[in-house]
């Protein structure tokens, strides 16, 4: 009898604390401010084009080296004459980079030929070809690896995330998916971030805009296991509540932290991790909530993407469009990675010949 009435009175509690989130009523402790060494910051930021120039040069060799592609194409075949394909990554990279147009990005190369390496030049129609060409496509993922590996063994704490990337520019996801119109005009992409050194560790295009986001969540965490040492930590909002994405967490060794819905029970049905997570959210919902408050950095991941690309998605094949929403992904990680020398003195090229 005890123990029931212990059980409703925790219930209660948990309910309680709901309410207080839902309706913006908990009273949180004032947060630590965070100390940023603004002369590194600075320094980074006015080097950010030239670093992340050379780094796309070196990490896209890099991916080349690795995946032990030619350099130089062969030329005897019949039709159309191949280009080497570090050169078309490196030049995709670029585009996106600076949000060039296919026919601009052209002229760019001409600027950036010694800086980037190029063995050669090429028109804009085949930098267009490029954005669906399977090599190009082996190197961008290969790159997309190679920026996870200086953090590897530093980073223990993530965060999921879905968002949609506009395909023009009349439209807006946040205020389209308020009033229910994302059916059409994105491509939404789903991802897990790292929650220190905010790097997409893991990565996947939904079938489609309104696609639900919780049924994703295995693909990113079992991704991001594979690329890192240890998770120690999983925090999403709660589109990714769910029982079975609570066990896939403690299953891996972390502390799930997925926000809490009106109407959640502290019943198990079988899941012991989630019962356990809304019991520490009663028992201390300061701690649990400052765990769960760290995936605000997935947001601010999905603002600088959308902030450094606000240009739509500009092709039109599907291939090509996915092609070029995953280049400004591996440029998201790319740009912080340049940074992170700076800021956490991470050189991650020491790292790729490890």
């Amino acid at each position: 009898m005890t123990d029931t009435k212990n059980k409703q009175q925790q219930q209660q509690k948990l309910t309680n604390l709901i309410a207080q989130l839902k309706d913006d009523k908990f009273q949180y402790q004032e947060k630590t401010p965070k100390n940023t060494d603004w002369t590194k910051y600075d320094l980074a930021q006015t080097s950010e084009i030239n670093d992340t120039l050379l780094f796309i040069r070196d990490i896209v060799e890099q991916a080349a080296y690795n995946l032990d592609l030619p350099k130089v194409p062969d030329h005897r075949e019949p039709g159309r004459p191949k280009h080497n394909p570090s050169d078309e990554a490196k030049v995709v990279l670029m585009a996106q980079y600076f949000g060039l147009s296919n026919r601009v990005a052209q002229g760019y190369m001409l600027l950036f030929k010694e800086k980037l390496r190029l063995t050669s030049l090429f028109s804009y129609k085949t930098i267009e070809r490029a954005y669906g060409d399977m090599e190009v496509q082996q190197i961008l993922e290969e790159v997309f690896e190679l920026t996870n590996v200086p953090v590897a063994d530093l980073e223990r704490e993530f965060g999921p995330d879905g968002s949609g990337l506009a395909t023009s520019c009349k439209q807006n996801y946040e205020n389209d998916r308020a009033k229910d119109q994302t059916r059409k005009g994105y491509e939404k992409i789903m991802v897990m971030v790292g929650l220190k050194y905010k790097l997409v560790s893991a990565f996947k295009f939904a079938d489609k805009p309104s696609a639900h986001e919780a049924p994703y969540f295995e693909f990113l965490l079992n991704e991001t296991v594979k690329r890192y040492r240890r998770v120690d930590l999983v925090a999403g909002d709660s589109g990714f509540l769910s029982r079975v994405n609570c066990d896939l967490v403690v299953g891996v060794g972390g502390v799930p932290r997925f926000y809490p819905k009106r109407g959640c029970c502290l019943r198990s049905k079988g899941s012991r991790a989630w019962r356990v997570m809304f019991e520490e959210l009663v028992l201390d919902p300061q701690k649990w909530l400052e765990d769960y408050h760290r995936r605000s950095n997935v947001e601010g991941c999905f603002s600088v993407l959308k902030r450094d690309n606000f240009l739509p998605l500009r092709k039109k094949l599907v291939v090509r469009k996915r092609q070029e929403a995953f280049s400004r992904v591996c440029n998201l990680n790319i740009k912080r990675l340049c940074y992170l020398n700076y800021l956490e003195n991470i050189n991650a090229r020491e790292t790729w010949h490890k």
